[in-house]
């Protein structure tokens, strides 16, 4: 184990600020590895970059190249390997025994663009001043920001604003158009939905969430109401620096034919319409599950198939390819509906 401090010693913590080092540190996983363990395989993409703290390690590249690591060398203090090269090397434990630390290599590249842009905005920006900086870690832990390219990361810190808000209040109410989305800085909030009688409460969320992007995926009311549980403080981005930063990177578009090929090789179709809708029309095999019950419902999916979402309007096709998409499934959206579809199926 190190202390958050000593990961000034690690390239490339050493270039960031020490007040994010408890931060990274809470994302660091600490290992023990025995001799003869691989850390890294030819071929094989890992998703961490790893660190040795004590032992050694023999590293062989795929060009034929050998490097012995120990732990004493100035060496140790850069990766052992990272998401870039983790296939292009084997990396055996030579000593008895090994210990190391690992964190995601997306999150360490994300977290340097989020450093540099910190160290750039003016001393009033709504980026400093927080008592607490894990709601950064949070949104760049969430899939629809890992999918960023890192430009796009830099511009959406930049674009956000910050929003104080007390306990009670309603940030989103359900059935109203979406403006914009929110990331939770400071605080709590619970999630209800409307019922017969009332409403029930559905979740409840807490610093680093990410909540009120569907309505701006779908461009379709607000499917639940957010209210804070706790004073606290919101950033927001609005819908439009949304759609173009956040949407037109998660969302894939297929066409009809291809997604008849992708059907025919294993993947799922799901038609994300109302029932009633499905039951006027539909495709056999494919699964009915309404775009506002989609994470209600992802048990029923295989995370190992490919998903196309269909419907006959393209903006409830998007806002479940997106929710799917941000909980780590393969997904597409298919292009001119489902009559696009059908059409494909009679030729």
């Amino acid at each position: 184990m190190i202390k958050a401090e000593d990961l000034q010693q690690y390239y490339p913590f050493n270039r960031i600020e020490m007040k994010f080092y408890p931060l990274l540190l809470d994302e660091c996983e600490f290992f023990e590895k025995m001799q003869g363990d691989r850390l890294y395989e030819i071929n094989r993409r890992a998703e961490n970059t790893k660190y040795l703290t004590n032992g050694i390690v023999q590293i062989t590249t795929d060009k034929g190249r050998e490097k012995v690591l120990k732990s004493t060398s100035i060496s140790s203090k850069y990766p052992i390997g990272d998401a870039n090269k983790s296939n292009t090397m084997d990396a055996v434990v030579t000593s008895k025994t090994m210990s190391g630390f690992q964190i995601s290599s997306n999150l360490l590249d994300h977290m340097q663009v989020w450093n540099s842009v910190y160290t750039k905005v003016s001393p009033d920006s709504p980026l400093r001043g927080h008592e607490s900086y894990a709601w950064v870690v949070g949104i760049l832990k969430s899939r629809s920001v890992q999918m960023l390219p890192q430009g796009n990361i830099e511009e959406l810190f930049n674009e956000l604003e910050s929003v104080t808000v007390k306990a009670g209040e309603e940030v989103v109410s359900e059935g109203e158009a979406g403006d914009y989305c929110y990331i939770i800085a400071r605080g709590v909030a619970d999630i209800y939905q409307a019922i017969a009688d009332g409403e029930k409460k559905v979740a409840e969320v807490g610093n680093g969430t990410l909540f009120g992007e569907s309505a701006l995926v779908s461009s379709e009311p607000r499917n639940a109401s957010v209210r804070m549980k706790t004073d606290g403080l919101l950033m927001r981005l609005a819908a439009a620096k949304f759609s173009r930063l956040l949407k037109a990177h998660v969302v894939r578009w297929i066409t009809a034919q291809s997604a008849l090929e992708q059907i025919a090789a294993g993947a799922t179709l799901i038609d994300v319409r109302e029932p009633e809708e499905y039951t006027r029309q539909s495709i056999q095999g494919c699964f009915n599950i309404p775009v506002n019950k989609i994470r209600k419902n992802v048990h029923k999916l295989n995370l190992d198939s490919t998903i196309i979402t269909c419907s006959n309007l393209g903006s409830r096709c998007a806002s479940a390819a997106f929710t799917l998409a941000t909980l780590g499934y393969d997904v597409y959206a298919l292009q001119g509906g489902i009559n696009n579809l059908i059409r494909a199926l009679d030729n």
